[in-house]
């Protein structure tokens, strides 16, 4: 019977340590309820399984002390609990008055370590700067809740949608050096290309575009340091059109969104400061300070520069971002964040290199050879945002949250880009001039946006009869203010022969440089929600939005003016039924729309639309075992394409698009020192008519048809190995298409991946390897299409940091 106890340590705790803390703990089992309390409360609890098996514990929300919380957890279960130590809280089973009364003393408990990890949104025990690992009730590498798929703290087998979560034990694991790295952990997400500047958001999700949102705002472009993960708490995946929720920028995403939440200020002082090197003279110093200025106002820092080269020629890139957030609490109803970011990057513009050349033809140019004059001119890309979010429990059934934001971005790009047989796409030579040969443009395009964006919703929580229910009203809106321009100096152009290249052509201002693009993007709505769950087994979702799109384009160099007005009414349904306490069964449907900026339309301009049906199981087996397996279908209609019959090639909202697939993604943890992640998504996405342009049934670029994840991890715990742990993964995924022609490929792959570390008390050292094999192959590139990046050679990383 020892299996059925539970000991959890996270740190020294004082039982008369007076620290108020926030917790938020849906209602839920006992058992589970009671692992999230030790995770959060850095307390060593001690309890027998099998004797909260069965109660359920009421839903906890507030700030309160670590008795306060644990008290009113127990609250009716017919437990209470002492204090051993400074360190440890056993539950005991209280006295009954019954005949059948049980014995007043407690059961001496053969207790079972359990190892897991501190989860970063609260301090790690009293010294912070021990990175102690605590087990919450599932895998080290799941998450039992989530709360960005419905704004309330539901259990993930509870959410009919496919929602997965890359911890931060798992970027820290793997030393993930970018975001993009980090998204190979979830199934059927294709990461941007990091060579590529931050001017336009690229993951794609289930076979379409996604957006990346910041604490729940979109980013529009993404503009700024995007790849750093020194601000993550952990990297949300919600996949479908999530309209409901999240339609600001120009609408709803069809894909899915990729949410990043970041490290808030915590209630105790700790810090960070170290150094990451690498290959190709990577450097990243970073930092992270948390300082509580008193009981009610919290502040934390984090800020991280980062220098590297890369195996491209004259590729050297510089990235910065600091992250300041400010708390103040009542320690009881009232809560007000303010965060900001200041993000900066810049970097030689990289192009990538032609399809004829790389992965065919009949010559093979030099992929490390950078493709323009080696005095180009750096790409910029910068952000700078404020927001804040306030929440209020107005009392024991209502709460009340309000966030709002302000950000100014930027970006330049510079570049000498190729000119061929397919224009700027450039995937085959310019044949005037020869079979190795394409003409050289200069160019440069500039934006720049100002943003403000407000949301607010109330949740409500309550009980009839045997239901129980959380329902979600909301509204938001976003302001989007656009200004640019693109020149091209088609005057004055070079040559390049690729099989010997010579860059003689000087890159000079293509053009003016005065804006001559205005966009105006405002997004709206009003939405409502209930979660209902029946009998502990039923869990229904239902919700419907009223949102509206407006876009007003304006191009003054082509006299183009075009303006999309949209209101429409989005459902989201779904539900989940638990087949057994390990097992359920889920099915949703919702769908988005999306306005079509850049566009110039042949009459009034319409948003694309889309619709998401997927259905699957859920499982949670023994603590030990989690995940999901899914099949789903998308349908993208009303995409723009060009109308062959209009002599100005203008575009009509015509097109349609499907994706359908299945994917799985699982957690194991079969022993405490033991962690296992694995992925699979075999996606299907083609165009569903010949209105683009292609033939029906071609396939969308950039989307592989298979690709998988495995990744394990074991820390030692005990013996002269104690502190020490090691991983070791590979990701494999087919080939792709580069452009709607289907015309070239690129052939699959596999990397593998392996990292080991060792951490004390204040210091970590830490390296890993990327690409460890050192496989050659090269990466659709998407610019322009038909062009393809080669992927890292082989690349070690060290890291090193002290904590207090």
């Amino acid at each position: 019977m020892l299996a059925s106890y539970h000991l959890f340590g996270v740190g020294a705790v004082s039982a008369a340590d007076p620290s108020v803390r926030h917790y938020r703990i849906p209602s839920q089992s006992l058992n589970n309820a009671l692992l999230r309390f030790a995770t959060e409360s850095n307390l060593e609890l001690v309890f027998s399984a099998d004797g909260v098996r069965g109660i359920d514990s009421p839903n906890l929300d507030g700030d309160f002390t670590p008795e306060q919380a644990l008290g009113k957890l127990l609250q009716g279960s017919g437990f209470s609990y002492r204090f051993n130590d400074a360190d440890t809280v056993t539950l005991e089973l209280q006295p009954q008055t019954t005949d059948q009364a049980l014995p007043s003393r407690p059961v001496t408990l053969e207790a079972l370590t359990v190892i897991g990890e501190t989860g970063s949104k609260m301090p790690a025990a009293t010294d912070p700067t021990t990175e102690t690992l605590v087990e919450t009730g599932v895998p080290r590498y799941a998450v039992a809740t989530i709360a960005s798929a419905t704004r309330t703290d539901t259990p993930t087998r509870q959410i009919p949608q496919s929602v997965q979560t890359v911890k931060r034990s798992l970027i820290d694991d793997q030393q993930s050096v970018t975001v993009s790295e980090s998204l190979i952990n979830v199934s059927g997400v294709v990461p941007r290309n990091t060579l590529y500047t931050p001017a336009l958001e690229g993951t794609i999700i289930r076979g379409f575009a996604s957006e990346q949102l910041l604490d729940g705002f979109t980013q529009y472009y993404n503009p700024g340091d995007r790849e750093s993960t020194a601000n993550i708490d952990q990297v949300e995946v919600l996949k479908g059109s999530n309209a409901l929720l999240y339609s600001g920028g120009s609408g709803s995403p069809v894909g899915g969104v990729v949410n990043i939440s970041s490290k808030l200020p915590q209630a105790k002082v700790f810090a960070e400061a170290g150094v990451k090197v690498g290959s190709y003279d990577f450097y990243q110093p970073f930092i992270d300070l948390n300082q509580p200025l008193n009981d009610n106002v919290l502040f934390r820092i984090n800020a991280e520069y980062t220098a590297a080269g890369n195996r491209i020629d004259a590729i050297d890139s510089q990235r910065f971002n600091a992250n300041p957030a400010l708390t103040f609490t009542d320690n009881d109803r009232t809560r007000f964040t303010v965060q900001g970011k200041i993000s900066r990057w810049q970097q030689p513009e990289y192009q990538g290199a032609p399809a004829t050349g790389t992965i065919a033809g009949d010559f093979r140019s030099d992929s490390d050879r950078f493709i323009g004059p080696a005095n180009a001119p750096d790409s910029r890309s910068k952000t700078d945002a404020v927001w804040g979010t306030l929440e209020h429990r107005l009392n024991a059934i209502w709460t009340l949250t309000l966030k709002a934001r302000y950000a100014e971005s930027a970006f330049n790009q510079r570049v000498q880009t190729l000119f061929g047989d397919d224009n700027f796409s450039a995937d085959r030579p310019y044949s005037l001039f020869g079979s190795t040969t394409w003409a050289l443009v200069n160019a440069e395009l500039s934006q720049h946006q100002q943003e403000r964006s407000v949301q607010g919703y109330a949740v409500a929580k309550f009980d009839l009869g045997p239901s129980k229910h959380s329902l979600v009203l909301g509204a938001d809106g976003s302001r989007l203010d656009d200004a640019g321009f693109i020149d091209a100096d088609m005057a004055r152009t070079g040559l390049a022969d690729l099989s010997a290249p010579v860059f003689n052509l000087p890159y000079h201002k293509p053009g003016p440089g005065i804006d001559n693009q205005f966009i105006g993007n405002l997004t709206y709505g009003g939405y409502a929600q209930l979660q209902s769950d029946f009998y502990r087994r039923f869990h229904l979702l239902g919700g419907l939005r009223l949102g509206t799109v407006e876009i007003g384009f304006e191009n003054r160099q082509l006299h183009i003016r075009a303006t999309t007005d949209s209101q429409k009414l989005l459902p989201k349904v779904g539900g989940v039924v638990d087949l057994t306490d390990h097992i359920s069964w889920f099915a949703g449907y919702s769908e988005g729309v999306r306005g079509q900026p850049f566009v110039n339309f042949v009459s009034t301009p319409l948003p694309e639309l889309s619709r998401h049906l997927e259905t699957g199981c859920k499982f949670q087996v023994a603590d030990q075992l989690s995940g999901q397996v899914a099949v789903y279908r998308i349908d993208r209609s009303q995409v723009a394409v060009t109308d062959s019959g209009d002599i100005e090639r203008r575009s009509v909202a015509a097109g349609q698009q499907r994706s359908r697939g299945i994917e799985a993604d699982l957690a194991w943890q079969p022993f405490q020192a033991l962690s296992v992640l694995a992925n699979y998504a075999h996606t299907d996405a083609r165009f569903a008519d010949g209105k683009a342009g292609v033939a029906a049934g071609n396939r969308l670029p950039q989307v592989p048809e298979n690709s998988g994840r495995v990744w394990s991890h074991y820390r030692f715990q005990a013996g002269i190995l104690n502190g020490w742990s090691a991983g070791f993964g590979v990701y494999l995924r087919d080939g792709a298409f580069l452009s709607n022609n289907n015309g070239f490929k690129t052939s699959g792959y596999h990397s593998f991946d392996a990292a080991i570390a060792y951490e004390t008390g204040h210091f970590k050292l830490a390296a890993t390897v990327k690409n460890l094999t050192g496989e050659r192959y090269f990466l659709p590139y998407d610019y322009f299409d038909g062009r393809v990046a080669p992927a890292a050679n082989t690349s070690l990383f060290a890291t090193l940091s002290v904590k207090y």
